[in-house]
């Protein structure tokens, strides 16, 4: 069975509190706060530590999360900063969070929007936290695909330019759950390995560390792999004791539930989801509450108990309405093979047509398959007891008409038979068609492919031949004539020093020659340099895209570099590659997209290397970038050389950035 999960919404800042006793409740964790601020050195710091007690409350009690909020407002003063202003309205925008997602969204925007004006670590770690929180709002709104992303575009850049390893782990634990609601559970489990690693460099991140476990225990029950689960559950069990006010701790207990349920303990599943409602009550917490009554239905359901599995998706259904829409078919598709179970086939009938009324054309066939079949089966039972009330009513008719009736239904019988066999064989034919019509395209496809691959090796071979001999011109020029103009000028200045008791004139000109010399000699570095930089080849790929980033910023177009993780050891090939790429990007913003402000990108993660290029110049149309001759379709070609990825984005006027993935 496939789970849907809340997002992990991101509060305030980790002010080194602690949860870091296990005896720890919530309202000793609230006290130790309350004495921090009383403590805070300066009202800077005391404002933090308001705002992380608004966060602490903002699931537990509104007003006073609220007002804490009102507390810090104060020491800000009649006309607190952009910064604080975007402060307020995030903590705002936690607090009415699960309450007014609309509202919600256009706080964390206005937070976004005035925390945009700063460029310190702390304004990046809340522009990181906003981003995050609107885009859960906009999954639990079924736009998890736009949430993806926010992340990868602003949440994680935003905490990796901070320096917040514990926000990047958990946006890297957010695109696992995202990938592990698509069934893409392989992808999940390296971004849960990922966050994990991230985090264990810190000893008492002990709620991050306990999301990050139970949400990759889940992912790898549903990959199958009942061992590992269990030691991410001990794990997770042993943060759980450092921090037992968790508000996650909901959702430990079902995970752990669901993991006795798939070893068959019925007694220990039951019991465990049973606490984890006892802890969810206290902290009204509806999703929590919906999640763990869903799975004790499913452990009923499992041991085929269904009036008790019944009666728990009932109360179920009572918690939350289902914003989500896979939800409401989960729950549609459950109900319905209950009352299937139970013998109420036109209750199923209806719930299963409701189900598939709302469910997508990739599974509408199945679904359309099951309905016929409850159908039948209802139809069935319909005219069986149609069959019984005829037959009291013609007990007495003549044995005449007896036989006529008998002769009618074998008739029908033999006409139903005639048309199932026409029916099975006309769908026989169909998918022989539609399977032979499959391998042509398939034979299609694989020709074009095998086309594709030729070109790709031609250009790799041009590509190769071009640098060898943009190497070879480099070397001759620098080494060969390069040398040449170096003796040449020493010999003029030699001579102008011999003669600097002739005519002012004659030594004027003498100077005169000497200039010119000194710039052509910077010409010939700057061509030798184009054709093959020594940075590249010596320094590696960090210093040589940071160094010609620095040689194209003008004065009209500023040309900025960020380089995160980055080896010193990559291949040639995805040196030069890479750099080349960077180079003909700078040169199409330049010339061609009149842009004031470019933005480069390079950083490397498992084993890949993602590149992007942002400038806010006039942009063009991607479907049109064939006519243009902006030199994109070399870019293109040097990626698919690397076996990498192109997404381009851009539109008339509103900038361009393109995105690149290469592995390593």
């Amino acid at each position: 069975m496939k789970w849907f999960v809340s997002l992990l919404i991101v509060g305030g800042c980790c002010i080194g509190v602690s949860a870091q006793q296990g005896e720890s409740t919530g309202g000793a964790f609230a006290d130790s706060l309350e004495q921090l601020v009383r403590q805070s050195p300066d009202d800077s710091t005391k404002i933090e530590r308001l705002l992380e007690l608004s966060f602490f409350w903002s699931d537990r009690d509104t007003s006073k999360a609220f007002g804490y909020i009102e507390k810090a407002r104060r020491i800000m003063g009649v006309n607190p900063s952009a910064y604080y202003q975007g402060l307020l309205w995030h903590h705002r925008a936690n607090v009415i969070y699960a309450h007014d997602m609309e509202k919600a969204k256009s706080y964390y925007q206005r937070a976004a929007h005035l925390l945009a004006e700063y460029s310190f670590p702390r304004a990046y770690v809340y522009q990181s936290k906003a981003w995050n929180n609107y885009g859960t709002l906009l999954q639990a709104q079924d736009s998890a695909a736009k949430y993806l992303d926010i992340i990868i575009e602003r949440a994680l850049p935003y905490s990796r330019m901070a320096g917040d390893s514990s926000a990047v782990s958990q946006h890297l634990q957010n695109i696992g759950l995202i990938l592990g609601n698509l069934n893409d559970f392989e992808s999940a489990a390296q971004y849960y390995q990922q966050a994990i690693h991230t985090l264990s460099n810190f000893s008492h991140a002990y709620e991050n560390k306990l999301t990050v476990y139970v949400n990759a225990a889940k992912n790898e029950m549903n990959l199958g792999d009942i061992n590992q689960a269990k030691r991410y559950l001990d794990s997770a069990e042993v943060q759980l004791h450092a921090v037992p006010h968790s508000t996650y701790a909901p959702y430990y207990y079902r995970t752990a539930g669901f993991y006795f349920r798939r070893i068959k303990n019925k007694e220990r599943a039951l019991a465990t989801f049973h606490r984890g409602i006892a802890i969810a009550e206290d902290l009204l917490d509806d999703y929590s509450l919906r999640d763990l009554y869903f799975e004790i239905y499913a452990t009923y359901r499992d041991w085929g108990e269904y009036l008790n599995a019944k009666k728990y998706l009932a109360i179920a259904d009572t918690h939350v309405p289902h914003t989500i829409s896979h939800n409401r078919l989960l729950h549609a598709r459950e109900m319905a093979k209950t009352e299937y179970h139970l013998g109420n086939y036109k209750v199923a009938f209806e719930q299963m047509r409701d189900y598939a009324l709302a469910k997508d054309s990739l599974q509408e066939s199945e679904t359309a398959l099951k309905i016929l079949a409850l159908e039948k089966k209802f139809q069935t039972v319909e005219q069986e007891n149609e069959i019984l009330k005829l037959q009291d009513a013609n007990r007495r008719q003549q044995s005449a008409i007896d036989r006529n009736r008998l002769w009618i239904m074998l008739l029908v019988a033999s006409l139903t038979i005639a048309l199932t066999i026409a029916y099975f064989s006309w769908k026989l034919a169909r998918s022989n068609r539609r399977a032979l019509g499959q391998r042509e395209r398939l034979h299609e496809e694989e020709l074009l492919n095998f086309k594709q691959q030729e070109q790709i090796k031609q250009f790799d071979s041009i590509l190769q031949g071009q640098e060898e001999e943009r190497n070879r011109i480099s070397r001759d020029l620098h080494d060969g004539l390069g040398g040449l103009l170096a003796g040449v000028k020493l010999r003029l200045s030699a001579v102008a020093t011999k003669e600097r008791e002739q005519t002012a004139v004659q030594n004027n000109e003498m100077e005169s020659v000497i200039r010119e010399l000194d710039r052509s000699v910077d010409e010939l570095r700057r061509v030798a340099r184009n054709l093959m930089p020594e940075s590249l080849l010596y320094m590696g790929l960090k210093p040589a895209l940071a160094d010609l980033c620095e040689f194209m910023d003008t004065p009209g177009t500023s040309v900025k570099f960020h380089g995160f993780y980055l080896s010193t050891t990559y291949p040639q090939p995805v040196l030069i590659g890479v750099y080349r790429i960077v180079q003909e990007l700078l040169n199409n913003a330049i010339k061609h997209a009149c842009a004031s402000q470019i933005i480069v990108q390079c950083s490397e993660n498992d084993r890949s290397l993602s590149l992007t290029v942002e400038d806010d110049g006039c942009g063009f149309d991607p479907q049109e970038v064939g006519k243009k001759g902006l030199g994109l379709k070399n870019v293109e070609n040097r990626v698919a050389i690397l076996r990498g990825m192109v997404e381009i984005d851009s539109y008339p006027g509103r900038g361009t950035t393109i995105n690149i993935e290469i592995p390593i």
